[in-house]
C-alpha cells in the first residue's frame, strides 16, 4: 500500500493556502484559497458526498481514491466535516457561508517537473530533489533552492568550491555532469527542456571575493534555451538586480564548448578562455571558466560586477 503524507503550511499573500496530499512523488491537491474574501465559503450545488467525524487527511485520500469523481474538497476545521464536489470552485455565487471550512480543488496527478512543483507540494526546505523536466524525461537530481526570494528554483548551474572541472567538452555539457551537493551542470538538454514549459524567469547568484567580498544578483523576467538543433540558443531578456547585466551581450547566441566552436569570432573562445558558454565575441560574463583563475577572462567572470580579472567564489544560476 503506497503510504500518503500530508503538508500543511502558510503564506502570508491575502490568504493563501497549500494543502497537497502526496503519494509516489505525485501531487493531489493544491492551494485555490488565495484570497481573504474567498475564505469560509462552501458550495451548495457540487456536493456528491458529504461524511463527518474523519481527520482532514482521511476527506483528501477519499477523493483521491474516487480518481475522476471527485475534483475538489471542503473540510470544516470545527465541525470535521468533510465534502467531495465533482467540480472546481467557479465563482462565490456557487457557494455560502459557513464557518471554519477551507477550500481545496485536485490537481491533476504528475510527476514533479521542477523545484516549483515541488514547492507547492509543501516540501520547503532547500535541499536535493527528484524532477522529471518533460513527460518522457527520467527523473533529474538537482538542488531546490527554496529560500530565495519566495523559494521554488530549479538549480542549473552551481559552483562553490572548484571541486568539479568545469573546461568540457559538448557531450558533458549536454547531458550534465558534477555532484549536487557541491557543484554540478544539470545539462542542456535538461535545461531546455525546463524553459519550454513555459514563462521561466532567470536568476544568477555571485559572490565576488573582493575586497571587500560583495554578494549580488542578476533576474532575467524571460529565458528560453532551445534544443541540440538549435544549437542550444539563447535568448533572455528584463534585467533587474545589483550585479549589473552581464547576459545581454549574450542573447541570441549559441552554445559553444572546446570541441564545438559556434561563437562569432574566427577564434574559438571557449579553448581561448577555458569555458563553455553562450559566447558572442567572445564573453561579459562565463561563469563555466576556471574557478579562481585572475588571467584575463579565464575566471568565472560577470564584467559587470566584477570585471573580467575576478573570478567569482559562488555562483548559482536558476530557473523558476
Amino acid at each position: 500500500m503506497a503510504v500518503y503524507s500530508v503538508l500543511f503550511f502558510f503564506l502570508t499573500f491575502g490568504i493563501t493556502i497549500h494543502f497537497c496530499v502526496v503519494t509516489a512523488s505525485e501531487t493531489y491537491f493544491c492551494e485555490n484559497v488565495k484570497c481573504s474574501n474567498l475564505e469560509n465559503q462552501i458550495c451548495k450545488n457540487y456536493s456528491i458526498w458529504t461524511l463527518t467525524g474523519i481527520r482532514k487527511s482521511q476527506c483528501f485520500l477519499k477523493c483521491v481514491r474516487d480518481n475522476e469523481i471527485c475534483q475538489s474538497v471542503f473540510y470544516n476545521d470545527e465541525s470535521m466535516k468533510c465534502q467531495g464536489h465533482s467540480s472546481v470552485l467557479t465563482s462565490q455565487d456557487d457557494c455560502r457561508f459557513e464557518e471554519g471550512t477551507r477550500y481545496y480543488y485536485k490537481c491533476t496527478a504528475r510527476r514533479p517537473q521542477n523545484c516549483q512543483d515541488i514547492f507547492c507540494s509543501g516540501q520547503t526546505t532547500t535541499a536535493i530533489y527528484t524532477i522529471y523536466p518533460d513527460e518522457n524525461t527520467n527523473g533529474a537530481n538537482v538542488r531546490c533552492d527554496m529560500d530565495t526570494d519566495g523559494g521554488g528554483w530549479t538549480v542549473f548551474q552551481r559552483r562553490v568550491d572548484g571541486s568539479i572541472d568545469f573546461y568540457r567538452k559538448w557531450d558533458d555539457y549536454k547531458s550534465g555532469f558534477g555532484n549536487t551537493n557541491t557543484e554540478y551542470w544539470l545539462g542542456l538538454d535538461n535545461i531546455h527542456k525546463l524553459t519550454a514549459q513555459g514563462n521561466k524567469t532567470l536568476r544568477v547568484d555571485l559572490i565576488s571575493p573582493g575586497p571587500p567580498q560583495r554578494s549580488a544578483y542578476a533576474s532575467y523576467s524571460s529565458v528560453t534555451v532551445g534544443d541540440e538543433n538549435s544549437k542550444y540558443i539563447l535568448r533572455v531578456a528584463g534585467y533587474s538586480g545589483d550585479a549589473g547585466d552581464s547576459m545581454s551581450e549574450h542573447n541570441n547566441m549559441f552554445f559553444s564548448t572546446q570541441d564545438k566552436d559556434n561563437d562569432r569570432r574566427n577564434i574559438s573562445c571557449a579553448a581561448t578562455y577555458f569555458g563553455a558558454w553562450w559566447y558572442n565575441a567572445c564573453h561579459a560574463a562565463n561563469l563555466n571558466g576556471l574557478y579562481g583563475s585572475t588571467s584575463f577572462g579565464r575566471g568565472m567572470n560577470w564584467n559587470t560586477l566584477s570585471g573580467r580579472y575576478v573570478s567569482m567564489t559562488f555562483t548559482e544560476m536558476k530557473l523558476r
